[in-house]
């Protein structure tokens, strides 16, 4: 049996049920990982920060038991591929796509600068800064995938293309 279809140097899939309590262990767990896998301790950093974002969104806002994240990584072309899906409903669907459209619709700095001034006026709490930090703090490319109520968000991290932030 192959399990290794894609010919990855180190790969990762986990599945959990939607826990808090959970993303600090997933995130620890995979920031070991990575640090030993692509061999840069602050690059599996940044990356394991991302995944915590992305579990934390999962999690607040999934409709059904499950979260996955996996993460990829082609030694070859010095990509990490990182992904975590869940079920929401429609109306988190659309407000995550408006999100990461308009993350992703400028430079990762300018970006960045605009959520945090956004995250300073706002009076509810929340900051909506976790894409816009992501983008910055790795130049990553953000996707979104939608399948009915599943959602597969998806960060590509050129690790040749890291940012000194």
């Amino acid at each position: 049996m192959k399990l290794n279809k894609a010919g990855d140097s180190g790969y990762l899939e986990l599945v959990f049920g939607p826990r808090w309590v959970y993303i600090a262990t997933v995130r620890k767990f995979l920031q070991n990982f990575l640090s030993v896998t692509i061999g840069d301790s602050r690059k599996a950093d940044i990356i394991s920060m991302a995944a915590s974002e992305l579990l934390e969104n999962a999690i607040k806002y999934a409709s059904e038991e499950g979260t996955k994240i996996s993460a990829h990584f082609k030694e070859k072309q010095k990509l990490l591929l990182l992904s975590v899906e869940n079920f929401t409903s429609s109306e988190n669907i659309e407000a995550l796509q408006k999100q990461i459209e308009i993350v992703n619709s400028g430079t990762p700095e300018e970006m960045y600068l605009a959520k945090m001034l956004e995250a300073a006026e706002r009076s509810d709490g929340g900051s909506q800064l976790g894409f816009a930090r992501i983008r910055y703090e790795s130049n990553a490319k953000i996707d979104l995938h939608v399948k009915g109520d599943l959602v597969v968000v998806s960060i590509t991290f050129d690790l040749d293309a890291f940012g000194d932030k």
